[in-house]
This record gives C-alpha cells, structure tokens and sequence, in this order.
C-alpha cells in the first residue's frame, strides 16, 4: 500500500521516433519506468508497469511511441513541461535515427482519494474510454457525446489521450434588423462590411475554444437577417460556447442588434439512422432506430409527408433511451404499415442550442399474390392442385391454406419458401360431395405470412361437381327393384363469356387475317369456326387464366370476293351441347383503295371505322387480369387513329365481371359485404387511374347499379364501404372524367343517384348507433325511430373545401307516424348538382348541395320535410326548390318542383319545404325566367305565336310571288329581285319551321336524341345563313347596276352567281362548321338544339357572317341612295328611274337591319346572366320578320299591286285603275302616294308623290339606261 504522505503523479508523452533500421518491439512489450522521488519507503510496492505502445510496419520509417513518467512531486510538472518544449527538433541520435516531436497528452493528479486523469490541450480520450470508464463530466471541456478530457481513473491498459480532429460547427444567428437584398449580392459593399464587422466579433468570441482555427460568415438569410458561419476547432463544451456567444454579442457594434437567444448549431456529427425491414411490405411491423452520441432524450419524430408531429397511438410507439451514459436511442414502430404511411421520416434531437435531425425515405411495398380466382373440381378422387405464388420476394416466415364453404373438403399443402409459392391439392370423392351439393362453392384461401407480419392472401372459388348417382326404386308390397345411374355434369360456356377478335375486319382476297374466340376457364370443348356451311380448324391456346381458340383465314380458301361473311365460335363439350360465340364480320375486298395497313387491327380504306376489344388491342394488358371496354379505331390518311377510347382499367373490369357473376349468384346476399369492401379498397387505390378513364368509372357506376338491386339488408359497415366509393367517384379529379363520360352515355348521373338511394333505403342498424360519414365528397347521418316519443330530425352538414353547408329537420309530429325502427337517412353531395346538370344538359343550376333523405319504410300523407341551403351563386334569377324525378325524360331523370316551394331566401340561405323524400336541391335560372311564371309563359306564346305568324306571312309571300310571277319578272333585272325575295322567305320559313317544331319537343321534355338533334341544328344553321346571304345577294345586285352601268351580264350567269353566294356559301360554311365540332361531340349546345358557345364557339360560325352582310347592306344602300341624289355628270336618272332604285333601296334599306338587329338581340340571349328584356325583344322581333318580308319585300313593289289588282279586281275597279293611271287622280293603298308608302319614303329623306309607270322600250339604248336605273321593273 501506499504511504499517505505520498503524493504521485503520473505522466504520458507521446515520441515520434524516425529511424531507417527495424524496430523490433512488440506491441504489448513492458519498458521498465522512470521514477523520480525524493525518498523510497521499504514497504514500496513493485514498481508500476509501464507501457510503450510502438506502431510500425515492415516498410515504416517514423514510429510514435506512448511513454508514462511516474513521480511524487508535482513541481516536477512545470520543470519538464518547459525542457521539453524548449527542446529544437528533430534530435538526431545514433545512426540516421532522429526524434521528430515529443507531446506531453496526458496527467493524472490526485483528487482526494481519486485520481483524476486529464488531457491537455488538444488532446481527448477515446471514446471507448470514455464509454467504459467514469468520467469527471464537471471538468469537461468536450461536447457530449464527443471524446471526453478527465476520466477517474487510470486505464490498465491504452491507448492515453489521443489528438483530436477538427469539428466544423454550422451556426447561425438572427439580427433583429431589417433585410436589405444587397446581402444576397457578395460583392456589395453591404455584404462585405457586414461580413467583416461579423467575423470580427465571432473571433474575439469564439478565441476563447480549444483548438480554435477560424471562423467565416456563409451567408445571409431573410427573416429578419439570419447570419449563417462555420466555427473550426476542437469539439469544445457547451459552457464555453455559451461564454463565446456572449462575448460575440458584446464584441459586435450595437446596431446590428444581435438576438443571443438566437443562436443555433449542428456540429458535422451524423445521427445513425436505421430501418428494419430494410424491404417493407404492407402489413409489415417497422422500426426506425435514430442513434447519437449526444447525451439527451429531447427527441421528436415528424412523419414530412402531411407535416405530422408523431406521437404515441395505437399505430405509432416511440421509445427513448440513454444507454451506457454515451449514446440517445430513439426507436419509432410503425405497426400493420401501409402505402398511405410511406415517405420521408425525420428524428430530431435537440440539446441546449444544438439540433440533429436524422431523414429517412421508406417505400411500402404492395403484396400480390397470384392465383386462379375460380375452379371447378370433379368430385371423382382424382388429385387437383390449387396453387397460390407470391409476386414479391418477400422473406415469408409460413404459409397457411383455410376454406370457407357449405361443405368441408381438406387438402394437403407444399409450400416452397424459396419460391414463394405453395401448393394445396384436393381429392374429392362421392361422400365429400354428398347428393344435392353438386355446384357447391367453396372458397379456399392461401395466406402468406413475413416474418416482420406482413400477410398477403388470394382466394380461390372452387365449385365441386358431383358425380350423382340417381336411384330408380321399384316398390310392390314388400319386394323392390332398385336401378342406379351415374350422371356426370359437363360445363358449357356462355355466349356472352365467349369474346371474340377481331369484331369486325377488312380482309384482302388475297391476304389472311388472324381470327380467335377467348374464354376465361379452360374445359373439354370440341371447337370449331363456321363461316356459313364451311368449317375452319381452331388451335387451342392456354395463357393463364385465358383460353383462346385460333384460325388463321385465308381468303383464297373461299370462292367469293366482295363480299361479307359473318364467322362463329362452336364449342361442343363432351355431352355433345354446343353454344355458338358472338359473330365476326369479315369484309372480303379486292384492295385497290387499301391505304391503312396493321398487324393487329388489320387493313381499311380511308374513312373505315372499326371496333375492338380492348383487351386485344394495342392496350396494355395481363391475362391475370385483362382489361374490358371496345376501343374505335379509323382509317386516317395511311394510318389507324384511335377515335374512341372506351377501355376499362383492368382491376374495375375484374370487379364489374365479378358483379355480374354475383347478382346471379344464389348466395348474393352473404357475398354482398365483402364485395364491397374489396370494392371501396380498390377504386380507392385506382383513383388515378379512374381519373383518366371515363369507361372505367362508368364500369363502377354499373357496378353499384347492380349491386343496388341486391334484395337484402346493409348494415352499417356495408354502407360506409359504398360511400367511400362514392367519395371517390364524386371528388375532384374525377369531375372532368364525368364530362367526358355523360357525353358518351346518358343517365350515368342520375343512375349513380338512384343505387345511392337504393342503398340508403336498405340500411339497417339495428341495435348499432346510427351511422355518420364524412368525407369531403359526401357526408351522411342517421336516425332510428324508436317506439318512444321520437325527437325532431336535425342533421347539419358543412363541407369547407366547396364553401357550402346544408341544414335538414323533420318535425317530431310527423315521425310519430313512422313505424318502429324505421331509419331516416340523410346524405349530402357537394358536386353531384353539377354532375347532374351535365347529365341532363342544363345550365340553370345553383352552387349548391344535393341533399338526399329516405325512410325505409313506407310514409304515410301527409309529410313535410325542411331543408336550408347555402348558395353560392345568390344573385339572379329565380329561385327553385327542385327534387330530382327518375320518371322523368323517359326515365332517365330530370329537376322537378312538384310537392316543393321556396319558404325563405335571404340570398345565400335558401330554405325549401316538401311533402315527399328523394333527392333535393335547388335551382337558379339566370339565363330565362321561370318557365312557370306568368312572365315565361307570356314569353312562350309571344314565341310559338309570334314565329307561327311569321311563317304564315312568309307563306303568304310565296303565294304572292307565284300568282304575279309573270306580271313582274319580264326584264332581268326585276327577275332576279324576285328571285332574291323568293328565296329569303323560303329559308326563313324553312328555318323558322324547324326551329318551332325543335322547341316545342324540348320544351315538352321529350328525348331528342343526338342524332336528330345535330340535324336540325345545322339546317336551321344553314337557311338562316341563307337569308342572310340572298340580302347579300340583292345588296350586290344593286350595287353592281349602279356602278357598271354599261355593263351586262345574261341572265343564267346572273342565276348561277346568285344561287351560288345565296345557298354555296351557307353549305359550306355549315358543313365545316359541322366536320370541325362534331367529331368531338361539341357541335351543339347543352340545353338547346343550336350552335355551341361554351366550348368550342361554333356560334360565331353563324354572328360573324351575318352581321358582316348586314354592315354590307347598310353600306351599299347609303351609297346607293347618295349616288341617286347626287348623280355624276351624265348619270342623272329619269323620274321613273330614281322611284325604282329608292324603292329596292328602301326593301334593303328596312329589311337588313330588321334582320340584324333581330339577331344582335338574338346572340346575346346565349351569354349567362342576360336580362330578361333581350329575350323579350328578340321574340317579338321574331314575329316582325315574316311580316316586314311581306310588306317591303313583296307588297312593297308597284307592280306587285297592280299585278294582283289586275288579277282579282271586279270590272268597276279595273274601270277606275285604268283611270287613275292615265290621269293619276286616284292612287292604290301601296302606291308611292298613299299615306303609308309616304311615311316610309320620309324615312329615307324624301317625300312626294311618284306615278310609276313601265319604262318605254322603244330603243335599246333607252332600254340600257332604264335597266341601269329601273331595279323593280
């Protein structure tokens, strides 16, 4: 033992020793130790060993080596400490051997009855020495969790206290001033004076570290101004950095206005971050361990996909611990993980101003497991295999087979781990499938487990088919006779299960063409092709699940060409009953105009449209699970376009097949729940993809339609499991989908709304609390009617995302009436208005919800349910409450405001009362008044009335120019005027008569399908345009007599021209506007047989044209009437002549503008929120066209009234004609001096009288001077 008097110290220094001769020490060798005291007791224990720890190699030249120096008086400490430093380098020994450096690392003092061993500066124990080894943490001078300065003890064994590296600390620090963007400019004199006054301050700061080698400032950040800089030096304590910061604040000027509790740092240690499973599955348990050496348990774990601060839950545990006073643990676990919680994962740790996060991205990987959904087993003891392989190479731990079914039949499994597949074989006899359970399903499941309890599973629906032995038993008194026989069933395939390829191709005479017939489950079938009497070899081929029959048709093994044959799929089983497949139609041609050639789709002309499944064409697609719909290709120039897709992503057209199967299923009613729960899981998963295919959401429409019509009970989970599809099909993303597809197929909206409700109708909680849904495409609540007083109904429903809210009460009174135990069920749809607008092609629709109540049970009379709903489009327009009817457009569905009113509207609340339960909202109609008001039935008849008249005096006109045909049109030009009249009344009233009978049908909401309805769109397009262009007609004719006077053209080019501007024009215009819309289905608009203007503009193809002709007229009849008053030099016109061209211009001068501005009022009835007031003029302006035809167009005319006065006068009145017209002292009604005819001249700035009588033709050139003048003669 040691004296107590002594006092020991204990020195380390460190040699590096350069010799070019081997050293031969071994690692472990003792050197015998120095000892330097003053006195040596005889009871001293053995001299301490020492140690010399060499490092060398076969080749090195410098060598350090670790000496320790033992001795009593620590005076010795200073003295040696400053021999050595005073020492010059290297010192040269024996030989070439030299010392390079000697260090002192390492002193150990005694501390009462320790002894404290301490590094110099510069110098830190390992961390292994540290970790094992107690520690006077309150003289440290290290960061936690970086290599410590003292340890309590002196280590039996090295290494001492090593060199420490370079930590780089990343700081940063606020500056509570304004940002100036000059410190994003490095080379501005703001940011070099920042940087140097900065840099100035953390070096008189952060001087004070160990080991301190510099400092820079990185940068400059908004928020305020943060100051980003590094800090190099040895890993130093946080008191110390404490003590710099301080001293950073107090160096720097204060007009900085540096925060200090602003300061933060992350050293260049890295948090260790790891995964188990490093592959993770769904389903799977995963850890996320997060490992620092910082000693501190501040850890949080944020999930960054939804900003997600985790905490402690039935799915998420966190576990945090300080092991070995040297290491944070933090271990996250994320139970039963699924794709929705895969992303990226941050551990943070904080420890006084220093922060560590630690990122990491995981992927959650889906199970597939594949097997053969459907068998059919013989009940004959023959072996059969059912076999189920997983499609990712997941470590599975087992492999478990169960079975569900009416009947029990055990099998043996095989799994083969390394394969990931498994194996169960079945051997049914007579007395598993006992009589009667011929056709018993019975469903058999393999379950693949992980050993981190991720389960994957498939199911297989095995039908057993008996073998049955019928017992004929012949009875008399007490004897009998029994006969037996076996009957084996044999399968059959449905023809509508048969799909065939191609449906329809064009085949050259002299070339081939592949045809084959497919089913989904492969049986003893004979198979053949039959092309009329003639029948073709098939070729079985089996890929998968699907099994396809083959022929390769030659046309040159028939004897006909130009011609179409139809072929067929014969399948015959075993009992010799045969079924035949959809036909093919095959179109034989000679090929001279084959332009489109393909190996899959086949050959065309140009123009050829042809249909494909789409299962077989160039769609991707698996035999597992094939894709559904037909997809329309045409032939374009040389090449196959695709011009409709109607294909269904294969997992809803795998759920559609499934839905018809199950709709026939006897047990329906059990497969119902967990159908629609595969179904909410899959469409929620194929939300993208549904998107992006308006066939596939149909298909799902199809489903709930058939899965609505399933006679049984849904309980509440079954209920939730079709709203979340509903949610889906409803949101966001799948609106533009649903635009597409009602353009497609009607009803699709109203068909989706009807299952809803069918569901709604079916719901039975029974004991279970009501059920409440809410998600952000549909909400519902609940009530049930209990036997007690019932409470008033009260549900609330707000959707934030649409701003819309909606309120629903139904009076106690009226529950009392309800049998016991009835369900009142209330849901709400934010999008599905629009939705049905679309559906129904309207546009009067408020931004409002759809709200649907149903009993299900019936109600008795009287009944009354309020409803509030917030609108968002307030402010126009008359306000409707409406339900929608299902009976309604030949059962396709349509608003109805029968058994509703409006009680309050404040604007944006509008509260409705019904008698009667279905599906309610309301309506705005901006664009018309109310159909039932006084105000749109006096609309109404002013339209049928006043178009109706029209027509009559347009027919009328007609009837006039043929009776005095002859009277009038006996020069050129006054036939072509005629002309010109004739053919404005006929357009219009061919124009005006299929407008009539197009609004009448619409207005009685009868369908007018799209065919029909694109027809009379475009010939009321095109007479319309062709009024307008004979005005054009008879403008330019006026015009071209007044300028190229001597001018003449003969009568038939005068026609042609006439009829090619009056009818050509208007054809083509209407024909390319026709070729350019429709083949996108935009031809016509929503709501009305017209042009559309929403989507395409298409009724600029009508405005544009004709109010270029009426600023035409307009034009020409001002410079006609001024050219007659103001003639040139030689161009003065006779009396007679000037009443001629006033009277033509005044038909146009009276007509064009009519007809303009008819139609100016006309196309400002198509824009939404037009008053009311345009509506009003541009029916009554309607009424006036026919009429002002009449009147200017034909009535007008001078000769026209002597011509039909010479036709029906008495013989007093031709007496009297003929006086007036040699004394001119009496003037007919429509003659130039009437009263009336006067009235109009004035409008044209002329008055007077004027006897118009024939234009002499005595000679010709009187008669080209008249003719270039006298228009209506």
């Amino acid at each position: 033992m040691k004296s107590p008097k002594r006092t020991t110290l204990c020195l380390m220094f460190i040699v590096i020793y350069s010799s070019k001769a081997t050293l031969n020490w071994n690692l472990e060798s003792t050197i015998r130790p120095l000892s330097l005291h003053e006195y040596e007791p005889a009871d001293e224990e053995a001299p301490r060993q020492k140690r010399a720890v060499a490092t060398k190699s076969p080749t090195a030249e410098e060598y350090t080596v670790n000496i320790e120096i033992s001795f009593e008086n620590a005076s010795f400490l200073d003295p040696i400490k400053a021999y050595l430093n005073s020492l010059s380098f290297p010192i040269h020994g024996n030989n070439t051997d030299q010392i390079l450096s000697i260090n002192v690392t390492t002193v150990c003092r005694p501390a009462g009855n320790e002894i404290w061993c301490s590094c110099e500066t510069g110098y830190g124990w390992p961390r292994e020495r540290c970790l094992h080894s107690l520690t006077c943490q309150e003289h440290d001078v290290f960061l936690p969790g970086h290599h410590c300065s003292c340890l309590k003890e002196l280590p039996t064994k090295g290494p001492f206290c090593l060199l420490q590296e370079d930590v780089t600390l990343n700081m940063r620090v606020r500056l509570n001033v304004g940002f100036q963007e000059d410190l994003m400019n490095t080379s501005s004199a703001l940011y070099r004076s920042y940087k140097t006054d900065l840099e100035t301050a953390f070096r008189k700061g952060y001087g004070i570290l160990p080991g301190f080698k510099g400092v820079t400032v990185t940068g400059f950040k908004s928020g305020s101004v943060v100051v980003t800089y590094e800090v190099k030096t040895t890993a130093p304590s946080l008191e110390l950095i404490h003590k710099a910061n301080e001293q950073v604040v107090q160096s720097l000027n204060q007009t900085y206005k540096m925060d200090y509790n602003s300061f933060q740092a992350l050293t260049s240690n890295e948090t260790k971050f790891s995964v188990t499973p490093e592959i993770i599955f769904e389903g799977d348990t995963v850890s996320l361990v997060c490992e620092n050496e910082l000693l501190s348990s501040n850890v949080s774990w944020r999930y960054e996909e939804q900003q997600l601060e985790i905490q402690n839950s039935s799915k998420f545990s966190i576990y945090t611990a300080v092991f070995n006073n040297m290491t944070s643990v933090s271990k996250l676990t994320i139970r039963n993980i699924t794709p929705g919680d895969a992303g990226e994962y941050v551990c943070k740790l904080i420890l006084d101003i220093f922060e560590y996060e630690g990122k990491k991205k995981i992927d959650v990987m889906p199970i597939q497991i594949l097997a053969n959904e459907e068998m059919k087993v013989m009940c004959d003891n023959n072996p059969v295999s059912l076999n189920c392989c997983s499609q990712s190479n997941v470590n599975w731990s087992k492999v478990e087979w169960k079975q569900e079914g009416k009947i029990s039949i055990p099998g043996t499994p095989e799994t083969d781990i390394d394969s990931s597949c498994s194996r169960y074989t079945l051997k049914a006899d007579g007395t598993q499938c006992p009589s009667g359970s011929s056709g018993t399903a019975v469903v058999y499941t393999c379950e693949f487990i992980s050993a981190y309890g991720a389960r994957g599973s498939a199911n297989i629906k095995v039908t057993f088919i008996s073998v049955g032995t019928y017992h004929c038993i012949f009875r008399y008194k007490n004897s009998y006779s029994i006969a037996t026989k076996d009957v084996v069933v044999h399968p059959l395939p449905l023809e509508l299960n048969i799909m065939v390829d191609p449906l329809e191709a064009t085949v050259l005479c002299s070339g081939s063409h592949h045809i084959k017939c497919c089913i989904e489950e492969d049986g003893d079938y004979k198979v053949t092709f039959r092309m009329g009497s003639l029948s073709l070899p098939a070729e079985k081929e089996v890929n998968k699940k699907q099994v396809c029959y083959k022929h390769n048709f030659s046309a040159n093994s028939v004897s006909w060409c130009s011609k179409t044959v139809d072929v067929y799929c014969h399948f015959t089983n075993a009992a010799n009953n045969s079924v035949w497949s959809p036909s093919m139609k095959l179109n034989l041609v000679p090929g001279e105009n084959i332009t489109c050639q393909d190996p899959i789709l086949g050959v065309g002309e140009p123009g050829k449209v042809i249909q494909k499944l789409c299962r077989f064409s160039n769609i991707p697609s698996s035999p597992d699970s094939p894709v559904g719909g037909i997809i329309t290709y045409k032939c374009v120039g040389s090449q196959w376009e695709e011009k409709r897709n109607d294909c269904i992503f294969a997992p809803v057209n795998s759920l559609l097949q499934m839905a018809k199967a199950l709709i026939k299923s006897p047990s329906q009613d059990e497969k119902l729940p967990t159908y629609l729960k595969d179904l909410s899981i899959s469409i929620d998963k194929a939300e993208h993809e549904i998107s992006s295919s308006p066939a596939s959401l149909g298909a799902i429409i199809n489903i709930l339609d058939l899965l609505s019509t399933v006679p049984t009970e849904v309980n509440s989970e079954t209920m939730m499991h079709v709203l979340s599809t509903v949610n889906v099909i409803l949101g966001k993303p799948v609106l533009n989908t649903w635009k597409v597809l009602q353009q497609r197929w009607t009803n699709q909206s109203s068909q989706l709304l009807h299952s809803v409700e069918r569901f709604s109708q079916a719901l039975q909680s029974g004991d279970s609390p009501p059920l409440s849904f809410f998600r952000t495409n549909v909400q519902m609540s609940s009530m049930v009617i209990k036997s007690s007083h019932p409470k008033t109904y009260q549900q609330r429903f707000v959707f934030p995302h649409f701003d819309l809210w909606g309120n629903v009460v139904i009076d106690k009174s009226y529950l009392e009436k309800l049998q016991s135990d009835s369900s009142i069920v209330t849901m709400a749809f934010p999008t599905l208005q629009a939705i049905l607008a679309q559906d129904i092609q309207e546009n009067n629709f408020a931004d409002s919800l759809v709200m649907t109540t149903t009993v299900n049970h019936n109600m008795t009379m009287p009944f009354r349910i309020s409803m509030t709903f917030k609108n968002n489009s307030p402010s126009g327009g008359k306000t409707q409450c409406v339900f929608w009817n299902f009976r309604l457009a030949d059962n396709t569905g349509g608003w109805d405001s029968s058994g509703c009113y409006v009680e309050e509207g404040d604007g944006d609340n509008v509260t409705c009362i019904c008698d009667h339960l279905t599906s309610f909202s309301i309506l705005m109609s901006p664009d018309s008044p109310d159909p039932s008001s006084l105000l749109g039935i006096l609309l109404d008849i002013i339209s049928y009335v006043g178009v109706g008249f029209s027509i009559l005096s347009l027919a009328a006109c007609l009837v006039v120019e043929a009776v005095v045909w002859k009277s009038v049109t006996k020069n050129r030009t006054s036939y072509m005027r005629h002309t010109c009249i004739v053919n404005i009344a006929a357009s219009l009233l061919i124009a005006n008569t299929w407008f009539i009978v197009v609004a009448a049908i619409q207005d009685n909401r009868y369908i007018l399908y799209k065919t029909a309805c694109v027809a009379a769109t475009f010939f009321i397009h095109f007479f319309y345009l062709s009024v307008f262009f004979w005005m054009l007609t008879l403008g330019l004719m006026l015009f071209y007599r007044l300028v190229f006077i001597l001018h003449e053209t003969s009568r038939s080019t005068q026609k042609a021209i006439a009829f090619c501007l009056g009818y050509g024009c208007p054809l083509a215009i209407s024909v390319i506007t026709l070729g350019a819309t429709q083949p996108r289905e935009v031809y016509t608009r929503k709501n009305v047989c017209w042009l559309n203007w929403e989507d395409t503009k298409a009724l600029l193809a009508f405005a544009i044209p004709a109010l270029i002709i009426v600023v035409v007229n307009i034009t020409i009849t001002i410079v006609v009437i001024t050219k007659i008053l103001r003639p040139s030099i030689g161009d003065k016109p006779c009396k007679q002549e000037k009443s001629s061209l006033f009277q033509i211009s005044k038909s146009i001068g009276v007509l064009t503008p009519l007809l303009g501005l008819t139609w100016g009022f006309g196309l400002t009835t198509v824009f939404p929120g037009t008053n009311l007031v345009f509506h009003i003029i541009f029916a009554i302006l309607n009424v006036f066209q026919g009429l002002f035809i009449l009147l200017f167009g034909c009535l007008w005319d001078l000769k026209v009234q002597e011509a039909l006065l010479n036709k029906f006068s008495l013989s007093r009145w031709s007496s009297q004609h003929s006086k007036s017209t040699s004394l001119g002292s009496s003037t007919p009604v429509f003659s130039m001096s009437s009263p009336i005819s006067r009235r109009f001249n004035n409008l044209f700035g002329k008055t007077g009288t004027y006897n118009v009588s024939t234009p002499e033709t005595t000679s010709s050139s009187l008669e080209n001077s008249s003719s270039a003048y006298s228009l209506l003669n």
